[in-house]
C-alpha cells in the first residue's frame, strides 16, 4: 500500500489476480508468498510408440528422464457409462474393468489415469486384472492374449483442475491441467480407453509420429 499509494482493497484484489495465475500461494496463518520458480517441464508422454513397448510406457518414459517410476492403483469390475461405452463401441451397461491410477516420479505425483477395458475381451484371461500379472502396459498385455493393438488415438484439452485432481496432483491455484482421452485399437476394435490428467505447468506432451515410406507411383 505504501509503495504504490493504493488502498487495501486494491492490494487484496491484485493478490487475488496473482493467485489465480498461479504466481503466489497462500499459507494459512502465515501470509501470501511468491511461488517457487516454474519447474522444468518434463516429457512424461514422450516417444511411447517409436518401437513396440514390452512394459509400462510410463515406466519407460520416466526412466528415460532419469526418474524413478511408481504407481498406485485400484481395479474393480463395473458397468460402462454411456460416454465410455461410446468410446469402446459397446452398449452402455456392458461389463468393463475400471482401474484408477496415480503415477509418481521420484515420489512426486505426476499423473492420474482412469482406464476402462471391456470384460468381453479380457474376462477369464491372465490379464483380466490389469496389474495382477507379470506383464504391464496395455500393448504388451493385449499381445500376451493374442490381441494385437494397431493404433492409438488421443484427444488433448486444457482445463481447470477438479478438486480431487488438485488434491492428488498438488496443482497450485491458477494452473491448468492437460486432459488426455486415449483409446487403443486392434484394427477397428477399441480394446481400452483412458482419461489421463497431468499438470500443465510441469509436463510437456511430446510425440514421435511415424511417416509411412513413399511408394512408387
Amino acid at each position: 500500500m505504501a509503495d504504490y499509494g493504493v488502498s487495501r482493497i486494491v492490494v487484496r484484489d491484485a493478490v487475488k489476480v496473482l493467485a489465480s495465475e498461479g504466481l503466489v500461494v497462500k499459507r494459512q496463518g502465515a501470509g501470501t508468498f511468491v511461488r517457487a520458480l516454474k519447474p522444468q517441464q518434463r516429457r512424461i508422454v514422450g516417444d511411447f510408440y517409436g518401437s513396440r513397448p514390452t512394459s509400462s510406457p510410463f515406466a519407460r518414459a520416466s526412466k528415460a528422464a532419469g526418474q524413478e517410476p511408481e504407481w498406485e492403483y485400484q481395479s474393480r469390475a463395473t458397468t460402462a457409462p454411456k460416454a465410455i461405452a461410446t468410446r469402446l463401441n459397446i452398449t452402455a451397461g456392458d461389463p468393463v474393468m475400471r482401474t484408477n491410477y496415480r503415477f509418481f516420479a521420484d515420489d512426486t505425483p505426476v499423473m492420474l489415469s482412469t482406464s476402462y477395458e471391456p470384460l468381453a475381451i479380457t474376462q477369464g484371461t491372465s490379464i483380466e486384472q490389469p496389474e495382477a500379472g507379470a506383464v504391464t502396459g496395455v500393448i504388451p498385455r493385449m499381445d500376451s492374449i493374442g490381441v494385437t493393438i494397431t493404433h492409438v488415438t488421443e484427444e488433448v484439452t486444457a482445463r481447470a483442475p477438479r478438486p480431487y485432481e488438485t488434491e492428488n496432483l498438488g496443482v497450485p491455484a491458477g494452473v491448468a491441467v492437460l486432459a488426455i482421452e486415449r483409446t487403443y485399437y486392434a484394427d477397428d476394435l477399441p480394446v481400452e480407453t483412458a482419461d489421463i490428467i497431468v499438470a500443465a505447468d510441469r509436463y510437456t506432451l511430446a510425440y514421435k509420429v511415424p511417416i509411412p515410406p513413399a511408394t512408387d507411383a
